[in-house]
């Protein structure tokens, strides 16, 4: 509870930007030698925090470049790859975790260990009955739980994580931004066509894994194209949605993904207010 507690707190201060709030205090304060302290954080911190907010969100909708917006080396990626199945996020992953020294998780592997695991808990159970029964929400639901336990452990808290093959539909991803104690600060949507898909799956290396199957590609395929009207509904509010043309070469990518992470500032929340926008 005291992890949880603690990971939600460090999550509060940084979406609400406190600590670019506080330095700016901290450096007026110093330079205009303020004698009233409390007097003059009454006066002025409204405007201050307005203005770290307008710079910020002016930054992130119009490509404003700067040193100002250029995070520093000791801050936490925490990021989201989706797209359909061939779209390169599993290349990409291991990319950008060894440029950021980051936790890869893939949420299959994770349900993978928690079935077979030698200690058996609730949620392997649930997520067992939901893989029998083909039920979607049981499988979300476990799913959803062990990823939130994993994210709380100390190397993902200390070193930042990728995360690919969740969220799967509008609901998972809803409980992501909104349910977990830590959520990302980049969800990178990976756009590419059903066929281009395909014809790399096709082309690419062969790998001896149960995925290498027609019948595994074709369920996958599936289940993007009746979950992405929806999914996208909601990704498309959500300030920390970056959406990637993934039809270029992995290079041009892979560099415009480190560009865009590297020099834009992040924004957490919806885009047009606090509440939902699906309500």
């Amino acid at each position: 509870m005291l992890v949880e507690f603690s990971a939600s707190y460090t999550f509060f201060i940084e979406k609400h930007k406190l600590m670019e709030i506080m330095s700016r205090i901290l450096a007026e304060i110093s330079l205009q030698q303020v004698q009233d302290i409390r007097r003059w954080l009454g006066e002025n911190i409204r405007s201050i925090a307005q203005d770290v907010y307008m710079k910020s969100l002016d930054a992130f909708h119009r490509g404003v470049a700067g040193d100002f917006f250029q995070l520093p080396k000791s801050f936490f990626h925490r990021i989201v790859l989706h797209g359909r199945h061939g779209s390169g996020r599993h290349s990409l992953a291991h990319v950008l975790a060894e440029r950021w020294n980051l936790l890869i998780l893939d949420a299959d592997v994770l349900g993978y260990h928690h079935i077979n695991g030698h200690e058996q808990n609730a949620n392997a159970e649930l997520l067992q009955q939901g893989i029998e029964s083909d039920c979607v929400i049981r499988r979300s639901q476990a799913i959803g739980n062990i990823i939130q336990q994993r994210l709380l452990k100390e190397d993902a808290l200390h070193r930042g994580w990728i995360l690919y093959n969740y969220p799967n539909n509008r609901c998972e991803a809803r409980e992501l931004f909104e349910g977990f104690a830590v959520p990302p600060n980049r969800l990178i949507f990976l756009q590419i066509n059903e066929q281009m898909a395909r014809m790399r799956l096709l082309m690419r290396n062969y790998r001896p894994t149960p995925q290498d199957n027609v019948t595994y590609v074709d369920r996958q395929m599936r289940q993007f194209r009746k979950s992405e009207a929806a999914l996208n509904t909601y990704l498309s509010y959500r300030r920390e949605v970056v959406y990637v043309d993934a039809t270029a070469c992995f290079e041009a990518v892979k560099c415009h993904i480190m560009s865009h992470l590297t020099k834009t500032p992040y924004m957490l929340g919806h885009k047009y207010g606090e509440n939902s926008a699906l309500e």
